[in-house]
């Protein structure tokens, strides 16, 4: 059986349909895509793992395709009363699967975004050990 997570309707919607219509915004695409992952996704990340995560919610939900044709109509000042309307159809959390390693492309964050932009515009940064906040 598929380990399965709750999370915030509009969290998850967010990830199926690429609108943001999630009540704490961005951080709510996050955690469903990190749970899913197992991974500490960078922002970069997200598109990508949203299109991996996208089939396998709607396998388990398959009325949500409903919704990424409707967000097509989302905007800045709609986006909660849309919100609303799914929360009442569907209720205020939506269950998610844990991706297996066969349904996620693991790629190291630093080369994934090396592909997207030149790696002369990259820059690390690594903490001092033994240093910590304010030192």
């Amino acid at each position: 059986m598929r380990k399965l997570k709750d999370f915030p309707t509009g969290a998850v919607l967010s990830v199926v349909t690429g609108r943001l219509v999630s009540e704490n915004h961005i951080d709510g695409v996050y955690e469903v895509l990190n749970w899913m992952t197992g991974k500490s996704l960078y922002t970069h990340q997200l598109p990508r793992v949203s299109r991996e995560a996208e089939p396998l919610i709607l396998a388990l939900h398959p009325d949500l395709a409903h919704a990424k044709e409707e967000a097509e109509q989302v905007n800045g000042d709609n986006w909660r009363e849309w919100l609303a309307t799914w929360k009442a159809r569907y209720g205020e959390t939506i269950g998610v699967p844990k991706m297996t390693i066969a349904e996620h492309e693991r790629i190291d964050p630093l080369s994934e975004l090396s592909e997207k932009v030149h790696p002369d515009r990259i820059a690390v940064l690594k903490a001092m050990e033994g240093q910590s906040d304010g030192e």
